[in-house]
């Protein structure tokens, strides 16, 4: 068996969350390492570095892509907060008149 680095990841977005459906909160990636059989240490560790790389991209894509769907939620939260608040203050406001 050739060796591979493995990733695996299991998230857990709020209820509720729209998610793309090429999301799934948990998976397993896994990505060969080129190279590694019977090769010099030197090329065995490009092959490595290659795979570190693979796996760092197809990460990065997919959670930015959790990122942002539990952030727009998350954003929607805010502006109702940001709305209670100013609300809030405006009452305080016309107590001291």
């Amino acid at each position: 068996m050739a060796p591979v680095v493995s990733v695996t990841y299991e998230l857990d977005p709020p209820p509720n969350t729209p998610t793309p459906s090429s999301l799934r909160p948990i998976k397993t990636h896994e990505f060969a390492v080129a190279n590694a059989d019977g090769a010099s240490q030197k090329a065995y560790y490009e092959g490595l570095g290659a795979a570190v790389l693979q796996a760092k991209s197809i990460l990065g894509e997919e959670l930015t892509a959790w990122r942002d769907a539990v952030g727009k939620r998350e954003d929607n939260k805010e502006a109702k907060l940001v709305l209670t608040n100013e609300e809030e203050e405006d009452e305080e406001g016309d107590d001291e008149e």
